[in-house]
């Protein structure tokens, strides 16, 4: 018997929780799988890059401190800061630049692998960027990482793993940022579909579902029909058969 079931299409993300970008193009990416045919054999995979790994585990510098400080113009700060909200207002999403805390990723990222094993990646991706860009996290702050992540369903035991021990999860972390230089990957988002197609920023949902569907279809092609008898009289664009 044929087995009718069909491929999942598997897309690979590089991103940093401290990227604007990245939360708005997996928002995204997230309302255009809910709406296609076959988004539940969508297997979404999360990986980890930082933007800054120099960046301090904690720090009293505001975001606009921290990024004219790296020699960010802060005309352009705000120009940028438009846009994003501009993005973001389509999406129902409101920006809080003000309260952005510029801390280090690196454990954030940890939690995220740790997620992985549980099979709640999203949610808590999902909850470290509302953290980040709207509610002031500082995820250089152990105690508060917790509760986003634990609150997101990430077990209070995994938790503590992590934030106990810096080493753990370290190596998946820096294993995913070597992948990304390997591929080539200078900036995120990075989407990579079915470890074959990579697709670069934040894009429009309609180049998402474009993409999407256009690999799906490949991996799960229509069947020919074979005619069972001659062909028949038939009638076509350019009229009927006489």
């Amino acid at each position: 018997m044929t087995d009718t079931t069909p491929a999942p299409l598997g897309i690979d993300i590089w991103l940093d929780v401290a990227c604007p970008w990245c939360l708005l193009g997996e928002r995204r990416l997230d309302a255009v799988i809910d709406k296609l045919p076959f988004g539940e054999n969508v297997d979404v995979r999360y990986h980890s890059y930082q933007l800054d790994p120099t960046a301090p585990e904690t720090t009293t510098m505001t975001q606009t401190e921290y990024l004219t400080g790296r020699g960010l113009d802060p005309k352009m700060l705000e120009q940028s800061h438009q846009h994003l909200d501009a993005g973001a207002a389509e999406l129902d999403f409101e920006f809080n630049h003000d309260d952005v805390v510029p801390a280090n990723t690196f454990t954030a990222h940890r939690l995220i692998q740790a997620a992985a094993a549980q099979g709640i990646q999203r949610q808590v991706v999902d909850a470290l960027f509302l953290g980040y860009f709207q509610n002031g996290l500082n995820v250089g702050d152990h105690e508060a990482l917790k509760k986003v992540v634990v609150d997101a369903g990430l077990s209070a035991e995994a938790a503590d793993e992590v934030l106990a021990d810096p080493a753990k999860h370290a190596d998946d972390v820096k294993g995913d940022i070597a992948q990304a230089a390997q591929l080539g990957i200078r900036g995120v988002p990075f989407y990579v579909i079915d470890g074959r197609y990579g697709v670069s920023g934040a894009q429009p949902a309609e180049v998402f579902e474009q993409a999407l569907t256009q690999v799906y279809d490949e991996l799960n092609p229509k069947p020919a029909l074979n005619l069972m008898t001659p062909d028949g009289e038939v009638c076509g664009p350019d009229g009927c058969a006489v």
